[in-house]
C-alpha cells in the first residue's frame, strides 16, 4: 500500500520503504499536474469551481469579471469560498468592518462608529441626472413611506412614515427659502431681514425720583440696523403725583430721520387727576423732543401710545428716556407692563 497521499494537494507519495517502484504517470506526471493547477490562482468559472478544495485554495472566475475566492476549508466545500475584493470583478458578499475601522478611498476616509454610526472625513455628494433624483432617504423600523427625503435640487420632505410625506421645504427664489405648508416655532422667531420683530417688555416697575433729568429706561430698548426702516410703537403704563408727573424723549441711532406721534394724558389741566375727565394730548414730534404726560394723584396708572418710523443709515441702539417734568421727592413710576415693538418694513 502507497503513503498516505498529501494533506493539501493529494500528491501520490510511493510506499516510503522502497518497496513500491516509481511511476513516472502517477509519482511524477500526476503529481505535476496537480503542482501546476495548483500554482498561483487556479482559473476556473462560477459553476466550474473545485469541488475539493483545500483550506486556502484560491481561485478566480474568467465568467465573472475576475471576481476571487479562497476556501476556508469548511464542508461542504460549494460553501467554503470567501470573496476576495479586486479591481476586476465588482464585489459579491458582505463587507464587515469592527468598531473603529475605517474604509479609505483617495483622501476620503469612511469610520464605522461605536454606535453603528458612520463618520466621513469629508461630504457626501451625488452627481443626480435630474433636480428630482433622491439624494438622501431616511425610514424608521419597517415604515413603509421614508419620513425625510432630500432632492438634488435642494427640496426636503418630511411625513410620518406610513403615508406619503405632506411636509417640505425648498428655495422658491434667490435667497429665498419657502415652504407649501405650515409652520410651527415652540420657541423664539428670529428675522434679520424685512419683517423682523424685536420687543421688549418692563418686567418690574422702575422710578425715578427727585430728577427732571431724562434717563435711558432700563429694558425699553432695542437694536436697530444700518440702511433699514422701522415702526416704532411704545405703550406706556406709568403713574405719579402731578407735582412730579412724566416726561419722555426718545433716543435713535447717529443719523436716523423720522417723527413720532404722542398721545396721552395731558398736563395741562387739572382735570386729569379724575379718571373719567382726563384731557388728552397729541402731536407729531421730532425724535428728541421732550413729550410731557400727567399722572393722576390717585395713584391709579395711565397710559401713553407712541410710535414713528425710524430711517437709519448707521446701526445702532434705539431707547425711550424719561424723567419726573418737576424734581420731586415722591417718585414717578414707569409700570411694569410697559412694552415696546421695532418692526422692520423697509
Amino acid at each position: 500500500m502507497p503513503d498516505p497521499s498529501t494533506t493539501r494537494l493529494a500528491l501520490y507519495k510511493s510506499k516510503s520503504d522502497g518497496s513500491e517502484l516509481v511511476s513516472y504517470t502517477q509519482d511524477i506526471g500526476q503529481n505535476l499536474d496537480k503542482l501546476d493547477a495548483a500554482a498561483g490562482f487556479q482559473a476556473c468559472t462560477s459553476t466550474t469551481r473545485p469541488a475539493a478544495p483545500y483550506s486556502g485554495k484560491p481561485i478566480f472566475e474568467t465568467n465573472t469579471s475576475y471576481r476571487s475566492y479562497f476556501s476556508n476549508g469548511t464542508s461542504p466545500a460549494s460553501g467554503s469560498w470567501v470573496e476576495i475584493p479586486n479591481s476586476s470583478g465588482v464585489f459579491g458578499g458582505n463587507l464587515a468592518l469592527a468598531t473603529g475601522s475605517s474604509l479609505s478611498i483617495g483622501a476620503a476616509t469612511l469610520t464605522r462608529l461605536s454606535g453603528g454610526g458612520l463618520n466621513s472625513n469629508t461630504n457626501f455628494q451625488r452627481n443626480a441626472a435630474a433636480t428630482t433624483d433622491v439624494v438622501i432617504s431616511g425610514l424608521v423600523g419597517a415604515d413603509a413611506f421614508d419620513r425625510t427625503r432630500i432632492y438634488a435640487d435642494g427640496k426636503i420632505e418630511f411625513g410620518p412614515g406610513n403615508a406619503t410625506r405632506d411636509v417640505n421645504l425648498y428655495r422658491s427664489a434667490a435667497n429665498t427659502l419657502a415652504t407649501d405648508d405650515s409652520v410651527s416655532v415652540a420657541l423664539n422667531l428670529t428675522v434679520g431681514g424685512i419683517g423682523q420683530r424685536l420687543t421688549a417688555v418692563k418686567p418690574s416697575n422702575e422710578t425715578v425720583t427727585s430728577s427732571n433729568t431724562l434717563q435711558n429706561d432700563d429694558h425699553l430698548t432695542a437694536t436697530l440696523d444700518a440702511n433699514s426702516v422701522y415702526r416704532i410703537y411704545l405703550m406706556l403704563n406709568f403713574g405719579g403725583l402731578t407735582a412730579g408727573e412724566i416726561k419722555t424723549s426718545w433716543t435713535t441711532p447717529a443719523s436716523a430721520t423720522g417723527f413720532k406721534s404722542c398721545m396721552g394724558p395731558g398736563s395741562d389741566s387739572t382735570t386729569r387727576d379724575t379718571a373719567a375727565t382726563t384731557t388728552m394730548r397729541y402731536g407729531i414730534h421730532n425724535f428728541t423732543t421732550t413729550v410731557n404726560y400727567g399722572c393722576n394723584d390717585t395713584s391709579l396708572f395711565v397710559h401713553a401710545i407712541e410710535q414713528g418710523i425710524v430711517t437709519t443709515t448707521t446701526g445702532g441702539t434705539f431707547v425711550l428716556q424719561w424723567a419726573q417734568q418737576t424734581s420731586f421727592a415722591t417718585g414717578s413710576i414707569m409700570a411694569a407692563g410697559s412694552y415696546l415693538i421695532a418692526e422692520k418694513i423697509g
